[in-house]
């Protein structure tokens, strides 16, 4: 039996389209890229993880799902800006605010089995060859970087 290899790209994929029964699969399978702050971006060198990205996009279950594998509140974005943590951003967001302080766990309960994800697109080769290159290097850029033009 073969295992899934869960990428960077899997996960923020499913973060991006909001598909949280399939990020909290992939999780399931392989969470050790929960807290990678270097998958989300802005134009001004800013760094952020699927966790900040949720709160931005006021996700209560993007939220919920992270918290629920393990994603770390206190993580912060990094980059040329003044970090900020997920529960910094989420201070006007009270329901949010209460899952990320929460004592106790948080659930999430799938309501669907998504199938695994299959091939990959040129937009998830450059987003697991950043991650490659942030491994070995410790340096990111933006994915855009990596298309050509016509």
């Amino acid at each position: 039996m073969s295992t899934f290899n869960v990428t960077r790209a899997h996960l923020k994929t499913a973060c991006d389209e909001k598909n949280w029964d399939l990020l909290d699969k992939l999780l399931e399978i392989d969470a050790s890229k929960i807290n990678d702050n270097a998958l989300y971006t802005d134009t001004w060198g800013e760094w952020w993880g699927m966790l900040i990205e949720a709160v931005k996009e006021n996700s209560v279950e993007g939220v919920s799902v992270l918290l629920k594998h393990g994603a770390q509140p206190d993580v912060a974005s990094w980059g040329d800006g003044i970090p900020h943590t997920a529960i910094e951003i989420a201070e006007d967001k009270p329901e949010i605010l209460a899952l990320l302080q929460a004592s106790e766990p948080v659930e999430y309960l799938r309501q669907t089995d998504p199938p695994l994800p299959q091939g990959e697109s040129e937009e998830a080769s450059a987003i697991n060859r950043q991650g490659e290159i942030r491994e070995a290097t410790g340096l990111v850029f933006q994915t855009d970087a990596w298309k050509q033009s016509d």
